[in-house]
């Protein structure tokens, strides 16, 4: 956002009262003016289509056309930056919406009267609606053109190499295995489709494991992890503490603390939340605590990919992970939907990749598959 521009938004949601909070929430903000209000998808596509906002508040459940539908028409026509305003945070459905173009999310209290009730979001909704007006829509465009092949953006080579591996049993409680590469991936804004193609193009034969940091609302991380299950071949849950990291399996931060591993012995663990020291003025959870960790723990067997988003978290970790001799990669900032992330990490000079998201993919089993075993 060049200093100065007023930034035009449109409101679209089934409820008045909910429009109107909304509404409230940004009389007063100079560099936001309100253009249009829509009580459903048909409605809002001619108000958009009238206005030409630059932003786009949105909710999911609609009559006539929902949320859903609205993205589709919306993307392939006149395609604009969305924020889904939802309550379903225990539900896929805002990681759907986000697979189908939108670009962020707020969750807002499953009951609203007043404004008053918007009042604990006002700030996350504010910086969301400054910020996403930065992003790339034709990077949008593009990750939606890759979703659904995002198994294809594998190499005939990489393939035929990982079906002649010899791979390791699944491991048990009592024996778990130790994983020959620590994959860690970084995002926030525009990561989660991302994150689902990237893993959608790596086979879970692969011997290594997926430790994830993705920025989210707190109330997100489990709907999150389950649309990864759906979406993906691999197994996904949250990190728990103390639960063993293996290979073939993806673990995700949870919202509340950053996701830090350490070596047992012979075995890779996920650190209580108890013995982790968050930065009072960092992200939580925090890709440089991840990277970091994992780069203590080991060493050159680590693979950092940072994706998109709207931070300077991962410019220390992707040091740390350089330093310890493992590999950094980094979606070229043309590719991601939201460039800042990527742009920050390639300045430290620590990146010995950067491609757009289906090269990524190919890079990383590469890299995996070029180490003897």
């Amino acid at each position: 956002m060049t200093m100065g521009k007023t930034l035009k938004v449109v409101i679209i949601d089934d409820q008045p009262v909910i429009r109107q909070a909304i509404a409230g929430l940004l009389q007063g903000e100079a560099d936001l003016q309100i253009v249009g209000q829509a009580g459903d998808g048909e409605e809002g596509l001619k108000v958009v289509h009238a206005t030409q906002p630059d932003v786009i508040t949105l909710d999911l459940e609609m009559p006539r056309l929902d949320g859903f539908a609205f993205l589709r028409l919306l993307m392939a026509k006149n395609p604009r930056p969305v924020v889904i305003v939802s309550s379903h945070a225990t539900r896929e459905s805002v990681f759907r919406a986000l697979e189908l173009g939108a670009v962020e999310f707020v969750a807002k209290p499953s009951r609203i009267a007043s404004r008053v009730d918007l009042l604990p979001v006002r700030e996350d909704l504010l910086r969301k609606l400054r910020t996403v007006t930065r992003l790339s829509i034709r990077s949008v465009a593009e990750r939606m053109r890759l979703q659904g092949q995002g198994i294809r953006l594998r190499s005939r080579s990489s393939e035929d190499l990982l079906n002649g591996m010899s791979l390791p049993l699944a491991p048990t409680v009592s024996q778990p295995l130790v994983p020959r590469f620590l994959l860690c991936i970084g995002a926030s804004t525009g990561g989660p489709p991302a994150i689902a193609t990237l893993l959608q193009a790596l086979d879970a034969k692969l011997p290594v494991a997926v430790l994830i940091t993705q920025h989210m609302p707190q109330k997100f991380t489990a709907a999150f992890v389950d649309r990864l299950r759906r979406t993906t071949s691999w197994p996904v849950r949250e990190a728990n503490p103390e639960l063993p990291v293996v290979p073939g399996e993806v673990l995700v931060a949870a919202a509340n603390h950053s996701l830090c591993v350490y070596r047992d012995g012979a075995i890779i663990r996920v650190r209580p939340a108890s013995e982790i020291t968050e930065q009072t003025s960092g992200y939580v959870p925090s890709i440089d605590r991840m990277f970091s960790a994992a780069a203590d723990a080991m060493g050159k067997s680590v693979v950092g990919v940072i994706l998109s988003g709207m931070s300077g978290d991962g410019v220390a970790g992707v040091q740390a992970v350089h330093k310890a001799g493992g590999r950094v990669l980094v979606e070229s900032p043309q590719s991601a939907v939201m460039p800042s992330m990527p742009e920050e990490a390639i300045q430290t000079g620590a990146a010995h990749d950067v491609a757009p998201l289906p090269k990524l993919a190919s890079l990383i089993i590469r890299h995996v598959l070029s180490r003897p075993l």
